[in-house]
């Protein structure tokens, strides 16, 4: 263990070499000097021109007290440093100069630090010659030529082009406002860092995150936190956000959350996809949309692998695309299963391909292409396109079986009340006495065919040109007659709520959850017309 005397050695070599690194603060010039006190202390007073150096930094005034028993000066009007040669040019009008910390506390009405092509205006400022650090603490603001920054407290880093911003934080580029807590702001790079609760408004809409950063000059945005952007008729919620403001290209990463308020539609995925310049969104894998209509009282879910929606403002298009392994759940209207799908919005009709079958009541139909034409939202016409083939069971679990080249369904709020068999046309109908016995089995071809359905039951059945028609007895009844060529029921496919839903199933009790809420966008706008108001 060292000695007491070696240890006060150590302190006295350690604090020389401290306060050799503090050269003293040279006076350059003044046109006046004089020995006086000042706040009971031996001062040199100097007026006139002073200038003071201390290594590459540079202190102006017009009066000054320089300490004659430590290493600090005060120093009044006009208060200018030098930094850099010329880099760094702070003006104030009052100074407190501590020569050993090489720190300048400047105040004043009008603090300007003009650094390069950045200027920043404050009223107090604390400004280290050493590290080329400034602080304050007194509201500031910081303009370049593009962008415009407003705080409580600020520090700027100026060896490593960084400024910090904390508290009340507000940034202007022009075409965007940032409102913030506590802001990174690279004077070179032009990149915006913040952490914290914030809202950037834009002309393409709202955005609330809590970190991430934007690019001023790029005009790229990256959030690495749960953000929302919100616009007219939109709202895009991800677990990460990126968008390109000139390239209208935007990535949404985890938890994607698409909702259009004008359609009363919310789309589900892990990652969405926008393309603003060809009016393209694409979500993926496992996507889930969900139409409300009706006042809420209906809805409507879709998934699939992948959904894609174009939107042609030039043509006034706008469809919805979705492949691979579709489902479609309406409890009121119908259930479907194909491989893709393409929904034009603008004509209200919906195409399935691949193998698409159709569930409606107790009704199975299928075909090698099915359109659905809406009206209100609701089933109004299907049409079948080859190999068109409807089934439905009775009351005593009988297969009615209707099938022809291409078939015409129309409906009623949706419920089926005309199907029009367009060549080819094929039957099989049960005659039931009562629903409660079956008498025999109506078998029947011609060209064409015309079934009417009552309460979604048969009523009547009419035949067009070269029609065939044969009752068989119940007795006769076997398995070479009730079924006609092509059967499958499929009725194990039929896809269920929680089947469709997937991952983003709830429970009965939690389906709220799941509703369209769109309440959150009104109240986020008002609450920023508070901030442009204020």
């Amino acid at each position: 263990m060292l000695s007491k005397k070696y240890l006060i050695l150590f302190f006295i070599l350690y604090f020389s070499i401290v306060y050799s690194q503090s050269k003293r603060i040279e006076l350059i010039r003044a046109d006046a000097l004089e020995g006086t006190t000042y706040n009971n202390e031996p001062v040199r007073k100097l007026s006139g021109n002073v200038v003071f150096k201390q290594e590459d930094a540079q202190l102006f005034c017009d009066l000054s007290y320089q300490f004659v028993n430590r290493n600090d000066l005060e120093a009044f009007s006009n208060i200018r440093i030098l930094k850099g040669e010329g880099q760094s040019i702070i003006n104030g009008e009052k100074m407190m100069y501590f020569g050993d910390a090489k720190l300048a506390k400047i105040t004043g009405s009008n603090i300007i630090l003009n650094s390069k092509t950045l200027y920043l205006y404050t009223t107090v400022l604390d400004y280290n010659t050493q590290a080329d650090i400034s602080n304050y603490y007194n509201g500031g603001k910081v303009i370049d030529d593009v962008n415009t920054l407003t705080s409580n407290f600020g520090t700027y880093f100026k060896q490593q082009d960084l400024f910090v911003f904390i508290k009340n934080v507000v940034f202007k580029d022009g075409k965007h406002t940032i409102y913030t807590d506590s802001l990174d702001y690279n004077t070179v790079t032009r990149i915006v860092k913040f952490r914290g609760p914030t809202t950037i408004i834009g002309p393409d809409g709202i955005m609330n995150s809590t970190k991430g950063e934007y690019n001023s000059a790029t005009k790229q945005s990256d959030f690495h936190s749960k953000s929302t952007i919100y616009s007219k008729d939109y709202s895009l919620t991800a677990d990460k956000l990126y968008y390109n403001q000139f390239t209208k290209y935007g990535l949404g990463i985890g938890n994607v959350v698409l909702i259009s308020i004008k359609d009363s539609v919310t789309v589900f995925g892990d990652y969405g996809q926008y393309w603003g310049d060809k009016g393209h969104t694409k979500v993926y894998p496992q996507a889930l949309m969900q139409s409300v209509s009706n006042a809420g009282k209906d809805t409507t879910f879709l998934r699939a692998d992948t959904l894609l929606s174009i939107n042609d403002t030039i043509k006034k298009e706008k469809r919805l695309l979705a492949y691979n392994h579709v489902f479609v759940y309406d409890k009121k209207n119908m259930q479907a299963i194909c491989d893709s799908l393409v929904n034009d919005v603008t004509d209200s009709t919906t195409t399935f391909f691949n193998d698409p079958v159709i569930w409606n009541g107790k009704n199975q139909m299928r075909g090698d292409t099915i359109k659905a034409y809406l009206m209100n939202k609701k089933i109004h016409q299907i049409k079948f396109r080859t190999k068109a083939f409807i089934i439905s069971k009775d009351t005593l679990e009988n297969f009615n079986q209707v099938k022809g080249k291409n078939m015409v369904a129309y409906f009623d709020s949706s419920r089926i009340k005309r199907v029009e068999v367009l060549e080819n046309a094929e039957s099989i109908y049960y005659a039931l006495q009562e629903d409660t016995a079956t008498n025999g089995l109506n078998k029947a071809e011609a060209v064409n065919m015309t079934i009417r359905f009552k309460n979604q039951k048969v009523k009547t059945i009419s035949f067009y040109k070269k029609p065939k028609a044969l009752f068989i007895p119940i007795h006769e009844i076997n398995d070479d007659v009730i079924r006609l060529r092509g059967f499958k029921w499929r009725e194990a496919e039929r896809p269920n709520l929680m089947q469709v839903l997937g991952k983003y199933y709830v429970s009965e009790k939690k389906r709220n959850i799941i509703k369209v809420k769109n309440v959150y966008l009104p109240t986020i706008k008002n609450t920023l017309k508070k901030k442009k108001n204020k």
